[in-house]
């Protein structure tokens, strides 16, 4: 309803699902079969951004031609026992760590990488999507670190993360610095202010640039993007009744309330560079999966 107020001429705007979990099929077809008239956007989460950075043979599409309209950012946190938040420059070298994550290639692949750039060996532990069974499996000593995308997004994961904090198992870092200044929550620290103060010479490495792109897909709550070669007219049309829609007093309050950054027309620039990543650094990413995905198979 925000969005069709928007719109200079009145416009309805009608949504269809498409099936899926990751937004890859619902990429895929609008790389395909979505012609750039104007008519068609396509509302896609991160983890079909993460699945295009590690080159799953499922994707079709590429998200670097997309036109943003309009991008809703978190804040994921990384959560791991309290012996790794005291100082994990303490750990013995290549220490195996326990990840929880949802698939080998899934939403949680940054933490997996930066356990790496820490340099610790991840022994990702994939079925547990959900934050009610990761936060299970920690407790469970199933594992040694969680992610959890949207730390703010209901009062029962806020609930979890406080009762986590309280016995022992404290946030360890933030992938992105997106949390809103009045969102009213204990500051974690930056997985990058917390690299240069373990690793600093992990920051210069491939990887670490391969890290940064993923770490801005997996906190990319939602984006709407118009197809390349759609007419500029029409583009300038969405993205007004774009800004118009974000600017309004309830989509900001559900925003602060759910530590979501919003973000629209050329704001949208500089996060959408840093998911894309750049050719060198992508090519490190998947040949550190090549590496790793066989053993990680083996259980």
């Amino acid at each position: 309803p925000a969005l069709e107020h928007g719109f200079i001429q009145a416009q309805n705007v009608s949504t269809r699902m498409t099936v899926g979990q990751d937004g890859v099929t619902a990429a895929n077809l609008f790389d395909t079969q979505t012609p750039p008239d104007g008519t068609t956007a396509l509302a896609v989460p991160g983890a079909a951004l993460v699945a295009a950075l590690s080159g799953e043979p499922r994707i079709h599409f590429d998200y670097t031609r997309w036109l943003p309209l309009f991008f809703s950012l978190l804040s994921p946190v990384v959560i791991g026992r309290a012996q790794l938040h005291h100082n994990l420059e303490n750990f013995m070298r290549d220490r195996p760590v326990r990840i929880a994550v949802s698939t080998l290639t899934g939403i949680e692949l940054p933490t997996v990488l930066g356990m790496t750039l820490f340099g610790l060996r991840p022994i990702p532990v994939p079925g547990l999507a959900s934050v009610k069974d990761a936060v299970g499996a920690l407790r469970d000593n199933q594992v040694d670190v969680i992610q959890i995308l949207d730390p703010l997004g209901s009062p029962e994961t806020r609930d979890a993360i406080a009762a986590l904090a309280r016995d022992g198992y404290p946030a360890l870092f933030s992938l992105m610095d997106n949390m809103p200044p009045d969102a009213g929550t204990p500051h974690v620290p930056c997985m990058h202010d917390v690299l240069l103060r373990e690793n600093r010479s992990a920051a210069s490495s491939l990887l670490y640039s391969a890290w940064t792109a993923l770490a801005g897909a997996a906190s990319l709550d939602i984006a709407l993007v118009l197809p390349m070669l759609t007419p500029p007219a029409l583009v300038a049309e969405w993205r007004h009744a774009t800004d118009i829609a974000i600017d309004s007093a309830d989509i900001r309050a559900m925003a602060s309330e759910t530590g979501r950054r919003l973000v629209s027309g050329s704001a949208c620039a500089e996060p959408f560079r840093q998911m894309a990543g750049d050719v060198t650094s992508v090519m490190a990413l998947r040949r550190w999966l090549a590496t790793h995905l066989p053993d990680w198979r083996m259980g």
